[in-house]
């Protein structure tokens, strides 16, 4: 090959096409994910791919790649994702039975793990923070939602102890 065929070549293309391909599958990887894990990596090879059209040296485009990657990801991780973080979460049907009082359906036994309640006409499977056991048609409050569990207390009096 020539010596100017080697500073326009990568892996056998030409730069262009290289940066061109580059930025392609990152941006694929962009649009199937949805999460901006590789917008930056899209960006630094048009960049890159602008360079090679321009006669930059290889040199300088794996430069211009590796510094606008760097780049992009310090501007995201450090400006935009606390931004992104900061919205409040999108409430889900789950959400509403927070701090709402439900009845116990089936014995809530914090150790057997079972036990059930209805709440907001619901049946949702239930269970204690503390150790102990709720009694059929003992009034709660759901305190928080794990998976598939509301965590409950009782809205009055303790739990009953173990047997």
């Amino acid at each position: 090959m020539e010596p100017i065929m080697l500073l326009t070549a990568i892996l056998g293309l030409s730069a262009v096409l290289f940066w061109g391909l580059v930025l392609a599958v990152a941006a694929v990887t962009e649009l199937v994910t949805l999460n901006l894990v590789s917008i930056w990596f899209a960006v630094a090879a048009l960049i890159a791919m602008i360079a090679a059209l321009l006669d930059a040296s290889l040199m300088v485009q794996f430069i211009l790649f590796a510094v606008c990657s760097i780049v992009g990801f310090l501007i995201f991780t450090l400006l935009i994702r606390p931004k992104l973080s900061k919205r409040a979460p999108t409430p889900t049907n789950a959400d509403r039975i927070l701090n709402k009082e439900g009845v116990v359906t089936d014995t809530i036994h914090s150790t057997k793990g079972s036990g059930l309640i209805r709440v907001e006409g619901q049946i949702w499977s239930a269970r204690t923070e503390e150790e102990g056991v709720l009694a059929k048609g003992s009034l709660v409050r759901v305190v928080a939602i794990r998976g598939v569990k509301a965590i409950v207390e009782p809205v009055e009096g303790r739990l009953e102890p173990l047997e």
